[in-house]
């Protein structure tokens, strides 16, 4: 009786998980439910040990059954997510003066609010230079914003954008630079990090070290971080796909997945302002 029990529970508790994580499977009307469910759910109220007794017979195929539930959960509410994101525009300012990655016009504008310092964020370029490396259609372009989370961050922000003004070039070159020295920039020596850099650019220091300084520079970061606050973004790295956000340090088959989608809308989900 009782491995016919436990096997029982072992099944009821397995239909219990799939309740949980698609709850439109479960039905709390009673008269609804097969006949053997209700048997197992008497006999649970009236020997309770019989879990436990699950619990150590069936220890592996319940993890295993946990983690594929969890699974199943996350991506549920990550397309929960998605489908609520899909109802809210979001549109980022787009300027043709600021450095763009890829094809000027093309119809997909991914746009990234990033941290030089942010671990995640180094992770995120990585995978967002090979994205763009396989793209050969023209069909994405990259813009690159600031949101930084502390000081030293705001510096390398304030210089990526003096570096822009003489080249785009050399701004993505020293984006580039930035996350490969990250380790070195959290270190305490950020400006003489920063400074070397420089040294190794095709720009002139001086210019560079007086654009760095100009308040306009200070306004473009500050409209940047007001920009992703709005959309509800407070952490790095988030992105925006023709205006369908991915947060964090997501995989690029992820961001495949969320280009087509965004391909397969009418709306782009950006503007681009010409300044």
């Amino acid at each position: 009786m009782k491995k016919f029990s436990s096997y029982f529970v072992f099944l009821f508790l397995v239909v219990a998980l799939l309740g949980w994580v698609r709850p439109d499977t479960a039905h709390s009307d009673t008269s609804e439910q097969p006949e053997e469910r209700l048997m197992l759910q008497e006999l649970l109220s009236a020997h309770p040990d019989l879990i436990l007794d699950v619990l150590r017979d069936h220890p592996l195929e319940l993890i295993e059954i946990l983690e594929q539930a969890v699974a199943i959960k996350r991506e549920a509410d990550q397309r929960r997510q998605e489908q609520a994101d899909l109802a809210m525009d979001r549109h980022p300012a787009i300027s043709l003066e600021r450095p763009i990655r890829g094809n000027p016009d093309a119809p997909v504008t991914i746009v990234e609010y990033s941290d030089f310092l942010c671990p995640y964020c180094s992770q995120a370029t990585e995978t967002v230079k090979h994205l763009m490396a396989r793209e050969q259609n023209g069909r994405l372009r990259l813009v690159f914003k600031h949101l930084p989370l502390n000081p030293i961050s705001h510096e390398l922000a304030l210089a990526f954008e003096a570096v822009a003004l003489q080249s785009h070039e050399a701004a993505w070159e020293l984006h580039n630079r930035l996350f490969q020295q990250q380790g070195r920039l959290r270190g305490g020596g950020a400006e003489i990090v920063l400074q070397e850099i420089i040294s190794g650019l095709d720009i002139d220091p001086e210019q560079f070290a007086a654009d760095r300084r100009h308040p306009e520079l200070a306004g473009v970061i500050q409209a940047d971080m007001e920009e992703a606050r709005r959309f509800g973004f407070s952490g790095t790295p988030m992105f925006l796909v023709n205006g369908i956000p991915l947060r964090g340090a997501v995989p690029m088959s992820e961001f495949q997945r969320v280009i087509e989608l965004a391909m397969s809308r009418d709306a782009s989900g950006t503007r681009t302002d010409k300044e």
